[in-house]
């Protein structure tokens, strides 16, 4: 019998490819300066390597450029807008925080407390930065399917306990909603990304 061709109204698969891994810290090059998207747009995460596998820390997307949505995210960790744990901690795969960042309900009007303590703080910001790793995936698309990737994978690391870990779990994003119709996306990595599936429907 011949090979039975896809029906017409079966979505085609999207490859997603994650480009990586970048150093998300340097004092000699400027972020990203070692990766040809840097002026693209797409979908990203930071991981931090714990044995033989990297854990995410953060999922984003952005429209504008990666470059301007890394340094961004450098400044507002280094600036205690975001949270700054442990480093040592981080090594193994857990987090002790030592800052919760600005950004939160309840530590908004804390600034004072930051700069009395922000040498501490601005030295162990810096160590977390220099064990991340940026993982970017360029992406020509809307808004809205960035998004439903941003949230696809979210929601998938948040089941897994192991692979969450590094994760913080008030990090809000927007997957699907339920009046969309799934769209299934392969991931590519070049590295062992923990609890990130290769097939997923965004």
């Amino acid at each position: 019998m011949p090979n039975k061709r896809p029906s017409s109204t079966e979505p085609k698969i999207l490859t997603i490819h994650f480009d990586g891994p970048h150093p998300a810290y340097s004092e000699t090059k400027d972020v990203l300066a070692d990766s040809k998207h840097r002026k693209a747009g797409g979908v990203y995460f930071w991981a931090i390597k714990v044995d033989n596998s990297f854990r995410i820390t953060h999922i984003g997307q952005t429209g504008t450029s990666f470059y301007q949505r890394m340094k961004e995210h450098i400044i507002n960790t280094l600036g205690g807008n975001y949270r700054i744990s442990d480093p040592d901690a981080l090594g193994r795969g857990e987090v002790k925080s030592l800052w919760e960042g600005l950004w939160r309900e309840g530590h908004r009007e804390r600034l004072p407390e930051f700069l009395r303590d922000s040498t501490r703080l601005f030295e162990a910001a810096k160590r977390n930065l220099k064990m991340e790793k940026i993982f970017l995936a360029p992406l020509v698309t809307e808004d809205r399917m960035r998004r439903r990737i941003e949230g696809a994978i979210a929601k998938q690391i948040r089941k897994d306990k192991a692979a969450s870990s590094l994760f913080p779990p008030d990090i809000r994003v927007l997957g699907r909603l339920t009046t969309e119709v799934p769209i299934p996306i392969r991931i590519v990595t070049p590295v062992k990304i923990l609890g990130l599936p290769e097939q997923l429907d965004v």
